[in-house]
Order: structure tokens, then C-alpha cells, then sequence
């Protein structure tokens, strides 16, 4: 399964001072597929495949994290088109 993981540092600037070493020592989850940071310097965007999510990852960053979502998502391709296309006759 690929998760999309979207996670806001907590406010304040020594938050994020803490943040980084952690990261340098730590680094990515397994399974990790690519990360994005937004321009804000707070958003972090992480791309993960990975059957369940690393809980061990998860909570050695989560006293660092404001709020964090993870969306279980799948390829937009030919296989996603036809299940949606069924699902709309299904509609009326």
C-alpha cells in the first residue's frame, strides 16, 4: 500500500531546532519513496510504500509534529479509471 503523509512542525523555533538532529539521526521511514518540504519550511510531504505504517518512525517524530494526516492512496491508471467508471453507473 503507498501512503501519502503530510505533517506540520509544532509552532516555535527551537522545535524546530530539535527537530533537525533528530532527523539527521534518524532519518526516512522505511519505505520511503520521496519528501517534500513547502515553502513554509514547516509542511513536510512524504511519500510511502510500505504495508503498515512504521509506528517507530512515526513516534520518534511525533513530539516534533503539530499535526499529521496520512492518506492511503493508489496510481491514477487504467485499472483506478474502470472502478470509477463503475462505481458512477451506480450512481443514478
Amino acid at each position: 500500500m503507498k501512503f501519502v503523509v503530510i505533517s506540520r512542525l509544532a509552532p516555535g523555533v527551537e522545535n524546530a531546532r530539535k527537530a533537525l538532529p533528530v532527523y539527521l539521526k534518524a532519518g526516512l521511514a522505511q519505505g520511503t519513496e520521496a519528501i517534500y518540504a513547502a515553502t513554509d519550511g514547516k509542511t513536510f510531504i512524504s511519500i510511502v510504500e510500505e504495508d503498515t505504517p512504521d509506528m517507530v518512525t512515526s513516534a520518534t517524530y511525533a513530539p516534533f509534529f503539530d499535526k499529521i494526516e496520512v492518506f492511503p492512496v493508489v496510481a491514477v491508471d487504467e485499472t483506478w479509471l474502470q472502478a470509477i467508471q463503475a462505481a458512477q453507473a451506480n450512481w443514478d
